[in-house]
């Protein structure tokens, strides 16, 4: 899992609202670093679970993951 700044809505009027900060996945993570100029991520860092535990794109939380890779 990462936090990640990511496109959001370009058009309001706010920055968190423009790039918000959610935590995702590293299957998600992984996915979006492939696709070249169609890429979401803007940055990404350590996992931060202030953000949540549950991607943001594909619904699998920390815990999930964390089974998955155990």
């Amino acid at each position: 899992m990462k936090t990640c700044t990511v496109y959001g809505d370009m058009q309001a009027d706010s920055a968190a609202e423009q790039y918000p900060t959610v935590p995702l996945c590293d299957d998600c993570v992984a996915e979006d670093s492939q696709a070249g100029e169609n890429r979401q991520i803007v940055t990404q860092k350590s996992y931060d679970p202030s953000y949540g535990d549950t991607c943001d794109w594909c619904s699998t939380t920390a815990e999930e993951e964390a089974a998955a890779k155990a």
